[in-house]
């Protein structure tokens, strides 16, 4: 029966410890402070409380009677129960005591309880800051993710961070683009900090204040926000460095790949291949895992057949810095094509590596064939046109003496027409009618005697008609051997055609003149020469003496359309400048229009009704292939034309 009654207690006892316990952490709960872990800490500390007071004064005596109750006697129970009457008193005394104690831990708990939102609310901020920064975090290592839609997701996160979420509005600005909460207003009350790229301002971020929610006198923003928004624009500013990498990154990969040359990285001491695009692979028929685990370049290139070949490029790469050279590239079926490979040294974090550059030239390999048997052919035809070209410019430059014999020979054959010849026929036949009567007919005919007078007459004008026939032939004979002289100059000059040999200059220019002379005296042009004393000069005799017979001839015609009086040319050879000499012909003739400018050596280009256009073009290609030029002026027309040949001084004495 004891033994129930002490089970029935300690039950009743562990009950109202619960219940006390669950009391006070209810009371906590929704009295004093929302939090369960703050709640359920005071709840446990009124229990320890609790049992430590009823071990102390309740259980410690309970056992002590009982361990002497089989000593106690019926007279000693009423003692015990007089004795734990006044102990009960004691106790009640003693827990009213306590009680009061409690109150006073009580008050003191709320007191230190009230102090505890503001340290809580800076918990929950700091949870909020951590929580903004974690999921920064998850937005940046996401792999697809752009910067554009990285600035966007963090802008919300930024203002999630801060105290008064609701009040707050968040832009971002980076590149000229910007990202901003729904509820952006710029207000006075603000926070910026700036995004920092590549060691340049690249961004900002702004929060401002949109009003409400903040206590009378709280601060609006925290250190913690500003350490915040610091922190924020660190990362972002360092994501959007890696972006940009992985961006040129990715852009460089999809060059190389996409590139029609076969690319390789290659290590230098052995020429083992580090890495090889797409286009590498395919040329040379083996796949990427195939060329870097066991080739080298040694095994594609002809041309280094062995580690001695290979060292030897690699010392000349150190000393160029860049090498291009021609070869062949051996695919993994045997066959070859040509290739050009350009080989740079490059050094990365002190370690050096070569990228090759190959370009298949396989085609312009068979395109140079069939251009050099071209060019062959094209030499075989120039070598006629240049024989033709010589005959060109006899006819040319003969052209103009024969106009001149035709003009005389017109001349003799008019004179021939009224030549007073056939009048002697008639005195011959008037003296044979008459020649039985002749002393008759002379001395008493009006006829006969008229007749010595008119003979007298006919002697003088046919003494005077022979020798007019003698100076046209005369004249003829020198235009026909003026045509003789220019064919013999001709052929003298064409022979060496080609030919760098020592000039002079001034009898070049004497005999372009000689060649033009019968034109240049039928236009009565006056010709002045200034030409400086010039050693020999190293020229192609033939291609000088075109060019000037040809700038003569234009300058010549453009005389003869000018309708001046005083018809002038001008030949200057000038001492020679910046390793040049300047051969210049002017003239004060019809000058060039504005609209021929640009078109003056053209082939085939002409103001001459009966012109070819193949004198100045073929002028401007001679003095091209002496590695000279030609350039004119003209202030317009009937303002006279300058053109001007520069051909290299080089000298026999300064070649020795």
């Amino acid at each position: 029966m004891m033994m129930i009654k002490n089970a029935f207690k300690k039950t009743a006892t562990a009950a109202i410890f619960v219940a006390v316990t669950g009391s006070v952490f209810w009371l906590a709960q929704e009295k004093l402070i929302n939090n369960v872990i703050y709640s359920a800490s005071i709840a446990i500390m009124v229990a320890i409380v609790l049992t430590y007071f009823y071990n102390r004064y309740v259980y410690s005596d309970i056992f002590m009677q009982l361990k002497h109750k089989k000593n106690m006697t019926h007279s000693d129970t009423a003692e015990i129960a007089r004795e734990f009457h006044a102990r009960h008193k004691r106790l009640e005394e003693k827990v009213r005591k306590l009680t009061a104690e409690l109150s006073s831990s009580k008050l003191k708990l709320q007191a230190e309880i009230a102090d505890r939102p503001l340290d809580q609310r800076k918990l929950q901020q700091r949870l909020k800051h951590l929580n903004c920064l974690y999921r920064l975090s998850k937005i940046v290592n996401r792999q697809e993710i752009s910067l554009e839609q990285i600035f966007q997701e963090t802008v919300p996160l930024i203002r999630n961070a801060y105290q008064y979420p609701d009040a707050m509005c968040v832009r971002i600005t980076f590149d000229g683009l910007r990202y901003k909460t729904g509820n952006f207003e710029k207000t006075e009350l603000s926070r910026q900090t700036k995004i920092k790229a590549s060691g340049k301002n690249a961004g900002l971020i702004e929060v401002y204040y949109l009003g409400a929610k903040a206590e009378k006198g709280e601060e609006l923003f925290l250190k913690e926000e500003d350490d915040l928004l610091n922190a924020v624009a660190e990362w972002l500013g360092s994501t959007a460095e890696r972006k940009r990498g992985e961006e040129k990154l990715r852009l460089f990969r999809n060059l190389i790949e996409g590139s029609n040359d076969c690319i390789f990285a290659i290590e230098p001491k052995w020429g083992r291949f580090l890495d090889a695009n797409n286009r590498a692979c395919d040329s040379l028929g083996y796949t990427r895992k195939e060329l870097l685990n066991m080739m080298t370049i040694r095994n594609i290139e002809e041309s280094i057949p062995d580690d001695s070949s290979w060292k030897k490029q690699i010392k000349e790469l150190k000393l160029k810095g860049d090498v291009v050279r021609q070869g062949r590239f051996k695919r993994k079926d045997g066959t070859t094509f040509f290739v050009e490979t350009s080989l740079k040294l490059v050094t990365q974090e002190r370690q050096d590596y070569i990228i090759a550059v190959a370009r298949d030239i396989t085609e312009r390999k068979r395109a140079e064939a069939e251009l050099r048997a071209a060019q062959e052919k094209l030499l075989a035809t120039a070598r006629k046109v240049g024989m033709a070209e010589v005959a060109t410019g006899v006819l040319h430059n003969a052209g103009n003496v024969l106009n001149s014999v035709s003009v005389t020979a017109e001349s003799i054959q008019k004179k021939v027409r009224n030549s007073k010849v056939p009048y002697l026929t008639d005195v011959v036949d008037l003296l044979d009618e008459h020649a039985n009567e002749l002393d008759t007919f002379m001395t008493t005919e009006e006829r006969g005697k008229k007749l010595p007078a008119f003979l007298a007459n006919l002697a003088k004008e046919l003494i005077e008609e022979q020798e007019h026939y003698l100076t046209a032939l005369e004249e003829l004979t020198r235009h026909v051997q003026h045509v003789a002289d220019i064919i013999q100059l001709q052929q003298s000059h064409s022979k060496t055609k080609g030919l760098i040999e020592p000039v002079s200059i001034a009898d070049l220019v004497e005999d372009a003149i000689k060649i033009n002379a019968i034109a240049l005296t039928q236009h009565r042009v006056e010709v002045k020469r200034e030409i400086a004393h010039l050693p020999s000069v190293l020229l192609d005799r033939h291609k000088v003496l075109q060019m000037l017979t040809n700038l003569i001839s234009n300058a010549n015609y453009a005389l003869s359309k000018s309708e001046r009086d005083d018809m002038t040319l001008t030949i200057r050879v000038k001492e020679p400048k910046g390793g040049y000499i300047r051969i210049e012909v002017c003239d004060n003739g019809v000058g060039i229009a504005k609209e021929d400018l640009t078109r003056i050596f053209e082939l085939g280009f002409t103001t001459k009704k009966k012109g070819h256009g193949f004198g100045l073009h073929s002028t401007a290609l001679a003095a091209n292939e002496m590695n000279g030029s030609i350039i004119f002026h003209s202030d317009g027309p009937g303002k006279g034309a300058v053109f001007t040949i520069e051909l290299p001084f080089n000298t026999q004495e300064a070649t020795k």
